[in-house]
């Protein structure tokens, strides 16, 4: 929905009118847990990279991957190779949410994670649905996104998590923790660079701090650089 009628500097409820109030609230709490917005509900430049990134592109796919492993840096601690879902399901829970809203969080964690790529165990993916469609015989109507060498087969196309769709998960109990993530575009190969971190800036002292925020200024100044004088 973002996507397609644009994406305002500051997000309310009434972006999604479609939703409930109840669904508004959670993609608002969702969208700060993930640090896509700030305390006021500012856009912010991780959630314009992944607007202007293509769906189910490499580049989505890298953005979001950086926003899980930042917003949800302990269940990376677990192997997910060989994880369970109670383990998963504790580990988001220590975040805050129970219940229903805990499972799904969950739901929604295994589907972006899917969606990206990450290595998941059977035991985390065993029902999910597959994020490709089956193949089917050609009707012409798709020609245009087929391969010409394949007139038989359409292509599989993976679904996106619904990042930007609604289909966030509920996080309306969870409360933001020391996570942050950065993202810069290339200019001149076309690629991102992301910072992210799983601490609190005021932990920060001596050369750790200034490694952290040298970094940052060094990623603002490049961003500055690109923009207009005029501006």
């Amino acid at each position: 929905m973002l996507r397609a009628h644009g994406l305002p500097p500051k997000i309310d409820r009434t972006a999604w009118n479609s939703r409930s109030g109840g669904e508004q609230k959670q993609l608002i709490s969702g969208f700060k847990f993930l640090r896509l917005l700030d305390s006021n509900d500012v856009t912010q430049d991780s959630l314009r990279n992944l607007v202007g990134a293509a769906e189910n592109t490499p580049e989505e796919k890298q953005i979001i991957d950086a926003l899980l492993r930042a917003g949800y840096a302990k269940v990376f601690e677990l192997d997910l190779k060989t994880a369970t879902m109670g383990q998963v399901s504790e580990k988001i829970g220590s975040y805050g949410p129970t219940g229903a809203t805990r499972d799904r969080a969950v739901r929604f964690f295994l589907k972006a994670a899917q969606h990206c790529d990450i290595p998941l165990s059977p035991r985390l993916t065993e029902g999910m649905r597959s994020t490709s469609e089956s193949a089917k015989p050609s009707t012409g109507e798709d020609a245009g996104s087929a391969q010409a060498s394949t007139p038989i087969r359409q292509r599989k196309r993976r679904r996106s998590p619904g990042v930007l769709s609604g289909e966030t998960a509920a996080h309306e109990q969870i409360e933001p923790t020391g996570n942050a993530v950065k993202i810069v575009t290339l200019r001149e190969t076309g690629g991102t660079l992301t910072l992210s971190g799983t601490f609190n800036a005021f932990d920060l002292d001596g050369d750790e701090r200034k490694l952290v925020y040298d970094i940052i200024d060094l990623m603002k100044k490049y961003e500055q650089s690109a923009k207009p004088a005029s501006e």
